[in-house]
């Protein structure tokens, strides 16, 4: 997706008049997905500084994410697009894909907490945490 990304909106700079940003934003999403890549290497020489440049990397991408959703989704009404079929297509379907994967991450995260919290809530009891009678007496 990353290079694919950075090489059509590299290819198509000029051809979006209408908002000028949105093959940037396929170029800069592109080139930061392509950058959290090397860092796998990375993880192994140095894991602490990865996970850094990694988190940075992440809040950028989220930040970046927000923009390119107002750039894109800013010109859907206007018909004709003044805009590159192709481009305006590629990023408008990366973002709806993008927010499609954090609708099933979200999802996903509500459903492991409620079925965490029902299994805390039903008390389930560690039968060596209550001793049976006979076992107090036992120990006596």
């Amino acid at each position: 997706m990353g290079v694919i990304s950075a090489t059509l909106g590299s290819m198509h700079v000029d051809n979006c008049p209408v908002e000028p940003k949105i093959p940037i934003y396929l170029i800069v999403a592109g080139v930061f997905h392509l950058l959290s890549f090397i860092l796998i290497p990375l993880k192994m020489v140095a894991e602490k500084l990865a996970y850094s440049i990694e988190s940075l990397l992440g809040i950028f991408s989220f930040c970046w994410f927000i923009a390119g959703s107002v750039w894109v989704f800013g010109v859907y009404q206007d018909n004709p697009r003044r805009c590159n079929d192709l481009v305006y297509k590629f990023a408008f379907g990366i973002l709806i894909f993008e927010y499609i994967f954090l609708a099933f991450l979200v999802a996903v995260i509500c459903l492991f907490t409620c079925c965490a919290g029902f299994l805390v809530a039903s008390g389930t009891e560690n039968p060596a945490s209550n001793p049976s009678p006979e076992d107090v007496e036992a120990l006596k």
